[in-house]
């Protein structure tokens, strides 16, 4: 049996033990990084904005680097975002200059309330290529919305372990720029979404890992309504599952993003 193996960027690791974890643990060939954020060398926030993005690549890039990863190896990245409606440009900025070209990564952004000082904090999972089976491949199925144009995918698929990791899923359709005002509207087609995302994978219900749900300015009663979507696409599978109230997410008209962790059959 395979046991974790903790990763920390070079000069750094006394700044991580400091607070009690690490940068990033490794298990087989899978590499789970801890939220990176622009901290200086002492550990506070570089109080430019841009700066501090290209801050937190570069920590990000560091601890990578640690377990002998690139950005080229990253499957599922998770940015999370104070002020995501000002913020956006400048975190695109940076985020084109170290994903410049296709195939992209998938990713899922949340506005959130706090980051301990910061702004801009940015998480990912990643696969380390120790042979010639370890690889990503990525997935853009014609059937969902354009994600592609955007600079993003909408599924990482992880070899070995034949895991596919799937980007947060709006009330995004093909062909429309229209979306639901109510939540149970919305709800419903970014569960549409992810069916069809387990289509294109030749998956089903069963096969889904982890579910993680994003509402925007939650309730019980939101949380409620987004469920009974989630209860027709998952039916009696009874993956692992998180939800999270958040203050925005990747428009101001989002009010809820669901992302998935697939096994493939």
């Amino acid at each position: 049996m395979s046991q974790r193996q903790a990763v920390f960027p070079a000069n750094r690791q006394t700044l991580y033990e400091k607070h009690g974890y690490s940068a990033a643990v490794r298990s087989d060939d899978l590499l789970f990084v801890s939220g990176q954020v622009g901290s200086r060398p002492d550990g506070s926030p570089e109080p430019d904005f841009e700066a501090q993005v290209r801050l937190a690549f570069a920590n990000l890039e560091a601890t990578l680097a640690a377990a002998g990863c690139t950005f080229d190896d990253i499957v599922d990245v998770t940015s999370f975002h104070t002020n995501p409606e000002q913020q956006t440009g400048a975190v695109f900025a940076v985020k084109t200059e170290k994903f410049p070209r296709v195939p992209y990564p998938n990713w899922t952004a949340v506005g959130v309330n706090w980051l301990a000082g910061f702004d801009f904090e940015i998480k990912v999972t990643a696969r380390i290529p120790a042979d010639a089976s370890a690889s990503v491949s990525r997935r853009n199925p014609t059937t969902m919305w354009d994600m592609a144009a955007l600079g993003y995918s909408h599924i990482s698929v992880a070899e070995p372990g034949r895991l596919a990791f799937l980007s947060g899923q709006i009330a995004a359709t093909r062909g429309s720029d229209e979306t639901p005002q109510d939540l149970a509207g919305q709800a419903k087609l970014a569960t549409a979404n992810l069916a069809a995302a387990l289509k294109d994978l030749d998956a089903t219900a069963s096969d889904i890992v982890m579910v993680r749900v994003y509402v925007v300015d939650a309730t019980t009663e939101a949380f409620r309504q987004v469920g009974a979507a989630l209860r027709e696409l998952i039916g009696n599978a009874m993956p692992s599952m998180t939800t999270i109230g958040v203050q925005a997410l990747y428009t101001p008209e989002i009010k809820v993003e669901i992302e998935m962790v697939v096994r493939l059959p």
